[in-house]
């Protein structure tokens, strides 16, 4: 009889559930993260934890959720910097 194991990860089980729903939230603002991804830990280097990396952007892109972040209210003082 073979004993269940699992290979799971739930580090980057947890960080990928926190990197779709944010993807989501972003595409309902009007720009699909089309090369967002989860990058493990780097073994060789000061960075010990999952990261979610966003890819590239398009100036249209950035332009699009540059304004949905001006409207909204937490980037009030963010809109009067130059």
């Amino acid at each position: 009889m073979f004993e269940d194991i699992s290979f799971a990860n739930s580090d980057r089980e947890e960080l990928e559930d926190v990197a779709r729903e944010f993807f989501n939230h972003i595409k309902d603002l009007g720009v699909r993260l089309e090369d967002i991804d989860v990058l493990d830990p780097c073994d060789g280097c000061r960075r010990p934890a999952y990261l979610v990396h966003l890819g590239n952007l398009t100036r249209d892109e950035v332009t699009i959720l540059n304004a949905a972040l001006r409207d909204h209210p937490a980037t009030e003082s963010a809109a009067r910097r130059p």
